[in-house]
C-alpha cells in the first residue's frame, strides 16, 4: 500500500510541473509562434493524468463517518465532484447513516 501511496505523490508531482508548462506554454504559442499540437498535446497528458490521480485516490483510501464510524470507499465520479474540504478531507455522506459531514481519507488497510 505505501508503494501505491507514493506513486500517488509522485503522479501528483508531474501533474503539477506538467500544468505550470501547460501554461508557459500559451506564452510560447503567442511568442514565438509555436504549433498549436504541442499545446494539446500538453492538454492530453495533464487530462490523464487528471483522471489517473483520481482513479487511484478512489482505490486506494477509504473514508470514515465521523457519526457512525462507517468505513466506505467512493467512486472515481464521486473522487471528481465531491468538495474538497480540507487537506485529505471531503464532504460526502455516508451510506450507511446519511450524515453529510467533512469525512478524512485514510489508506485502505491490505487484509
Amino acid at each position: 500500500m505505501e508503494t501505491k501511496i507514493k506513486i500517488l505523490q509522485v503522479m501528483k508531482w508531474i501533474y503539477f510541473i506538467t500544468i505550470s508548462i501547460f501554461i508557459f506554454g500559451f506564452w510560447f504559442i503567442i511568442q514565438y509562434k509555436w504549433s498549436l499540437y504541442v499545446m494539446v498535446g500538453f492538454l492530453v497528458v495533464v487530462l490523464v493524468l487528471y483522471f489517473t490521480i483520481h482513479l487511484l485516490r478512489s482505490k486506494i483510501y477509504v473514508y470514515t463517518c465521523p457519526k457512525c464510524q462507517h468505513q466506505f470507499q467512493i467512486s472515481i465520479g464521486k473522487d471528481i465532484t465531491s468538495y474538497n474540504a480540507q487537506i485529505g478531507g471531503k464532504v460526502l455522506v455516508c451510506p450507511k447513516c446519511g450524515v453529510k459531514e467533512v469525512m478524512k481519507a485514510k489508506p485502505k488497510d491490505d487484509k
